[in-house]
């Protein structure tokens, strides 16, 4: 694989792993970004429609809670609903996974664009199902919230698993590799950007 060549001797900051995957976010196609985008909404929208699902007991009698309530708890309402979440869900999840296939090698994008965004959504459809299950069910699991529970509950640790492997593994890695190299990267005090070369090793 070709290399940028070191300038004057001294090590480029242009000839690191960590600034050729920072480099080419700029040379991903503008229509996997904006895809991206729509997968992960598109999940989050699957995992928002989850609980329009749900079975109320609010407009039950209070002395029919006890029998009907428990039939009305384990049925199905809302089916078309139920199955346009599922739709978006799987459409959603799918396209991230293709996404992610088509791009692995960029850890930075993985990261930034398909797996913390994915986790944020994610833990927004499990406190969502949470506070649906305590609001309109009283705290009783039906069929549908028992579904939706696993769901974004795996979701979202799934997310969490490649959300922090990427970040305290494969991204730690190959940046501390780059500041050995170039040396450590600062923000500086308004984002312009400064090198503490005193932590690069020759």
């Amino acid at each position: 694989m070709p290399t940028r060549p070191h300038m004057h001797g001294e090590p480029s900051q242009m000839d690191t792993q960590y600034v050729n995957m920072m480099l080419a976010l700029d040379d991903i196609p503008m229509l996997h970004n904006i895809l991206v985008g729509f997968f992960n909404w598109i999940l989050l929208a699957g995992f928002i429609l989850f609980p329009g699902t749900f079975t109320s007991l609010e407009n039950l009698p209070s002395d029919q809670v006890g029998a009907v309530g428990q039939k009305v708890i384990h049925s199905v309402t809302g089916l078309p609903l139920y199955i346009v979440a599922w739709v978006c869900c799987g459409v959603g999840a799918g396209g991230m996974i293709w996404l992610w296939w088509r791009w692995r090698k960029n850890y930075l994008w993985g990261l930034n664009k398909i797996f913390v965004p994915g986790l944020m959504n994610s833990l927004a459809g499990l406190l969502s199902t949470i506070a649906n299950i305590f609001g309109a069910q009283h705290g009783e699991l039906s069929t549908t919230s028992k579904s939706t529970l696993i769901v974004t509950g795996a979701s979202t640790g799934v997310f969490l698993i490649f959300s922090g492997f990427y970040t305290f593994w494969l991204v730690r890695r190959v940046k501390e590799r780059h500041d050995r190299t170039v040396g450590k990267e600062l923000a500086g005090k308004y984002g312009e950007g400064v090198v503490d070369v005193s932590t690069r090793k020759i």
